[in-house]
């Protein structure tokens, strides 16, 4: 069962400049005191089919949807939510029908329009089933939620809620500038960043985040160094991340001042306000010689966290955690299968394994998914903590 949008826990970290501020929404505030979850959101909801589109408006309405528009067509789709000026808060969620598109390339570049256009707005697909091709198509289109076409009352609520708090949350996250945030991720071989926090680095690239991600070898022991760093490009690609490849020895990375330096020189460039690498709770040695050099190299930066590795002992102590959603998870999925020369060969690597990780952490959030995080330092910017209060 999903967790209850409502439920926070205190661990769980959210990125913003300082403590929340503002009054909630009408849906958030009616949420918190158990009333019509949907209170005071206005919804779009396009599908082909009039009988199912009636059904999901009827839906809304009964959990306190305040203002439900219907349609069927694309251009009318756009033309509703053009009509509320953004100082009436817009249209707080669209419900778009798969069916609606049927190539997957134009869906893609359909919502990311709407997208781009309605940044105010959530955008769910809805689907007859939710698959992995649903799924990828989703996430392609940057679709907040996916939710089957005939789901239930309470699961149509509940996702609309999550996707409107989610899109809520992420444009917050903004500096007081406007400018976006930034994060570097610092792994030793190509996929260990992806592993470790590639449904967080996709979260946060959704959010306007600009991410980039450190892979200091081009992995040699583990395969072909060429198809490793063909792999690693098409994979940080997919999550929207830049990667930048250094070439230190894959097995003996040294755990000296030349691999300070190198990480410094990027830290220099990107100027982070976090920063994610290996823990030093690591079997492996390059992860542990990338972990102290990263301290070094990223002294002067406000946030600093490790995440998990395969090869992470029974010592990693993680103290805070990512929440993540169904599209992020399966980018991270996507782009660990990019490294098909990995992939293919690592137990470790299944999906079945790495959902189940997921999964597990997520007893921490108030989401289905999460990756754990060992924080080690926070200064001026805080990683909020939620309070069940």
């Amino acid at each position: 069962m999903a967790a209850d949008p409502g439920t926070e826990r205190s661990n769980e970290i959210t990125f913003t400049l300082g403590p929340e501020h503002g009054s909630q929404s009408p849906a958030t505030a009616a949420a918190s005191r158990d009333e019509s979850p949907l209170a005071g959101l206005r919804v779009v909801v396009a599908d082909h089919d009039i009988g199912l589109r009636r059904r999901t408006a009827e839906l809304l309405r009964e959990y306190g949807a305040l203002e439900v528009v219907e349609t069927d067509d694309r251009e009318r789709f756009r033309t509703v939510l053009r009509t509320r000026p953004r100082a009436e808060s817009g249209w707080h969620v669209a419900l778009w029908d798969r069916e609606l598109e049927s190539d997957p390339g134009g869906l893609a570049e359909f919502l990311n329009a709407c997208r781009h256009e309605f940044p105010g707005t959530a955008f769910v697909l809805t689907t007859d089933e939710v698959s992995t091709t649903a799924a990828v198509a989703a996430l392609r289109g940057r679709a907040s939620e996916i939710v089957t076409r005939r789901a239930s009352g309470a699961e149509l609520a509940e996702t609309v809620l999550r996707a409107f708090r989610d899109r809520q949350q992420d444009r917050e996250e903004v500096r007081a500038d406007r400018k976006p945030f930034r994060m570097l991720v610092v792994g030793a071989h190509p996929d260990d960043a992806e592993i470790g926090a590639g449904g967080t680095i996709h979260r946060r690239v959704q959010a306007g985040w600009e991410v980039t991600v450190l892979t200091m070898s081009h992995g040699a022991v583990g395969g072909d160094p060429d198809e490793r760093v063909a792999e690693a490009h098409e994979a940080v690609n997919s999550l929207g991340a830049t990667l930048v490849l250094e070439d230190l020895p894959d097995g003996g990375i040294p755990d000296n001042v030349e691999t300070v330096r190198r990480i410094e020189r990027v830290v220099q460039r990107v100027r982070p306000d976090v920063v994610l690498v290996h823990s030093e709770n690591d079997t492996h040695q390059d992860h542990r010689a990338v972990y102290r050099a990263t301290v070094s190299a990223a002294r002067g930066v406000e946030r600093f966290a490790c995440y998990q590795s395969p090869s992470a002992t029974v010592d990693f102590a993680p103290n805070r955690f990512a929440g993540l959603r169904e599209t992020d998870l399966e980018a991270k999925l996507t782009s660990i299968h990019t490294h098909g020369s990995q992939a293919k060969t690592r137990a470790y690597l299944r999906d079945d394994l790495l959902r189940a990780t997921a999964r597990y952490w997520s007893r921490f959030t108030r989401e289905y998914y999460a990756e754990p995080l060992e924080l080690l330092r926070v200064s001026g910017l805080v990683w909020q903590e939620n309070s069940d209060e």
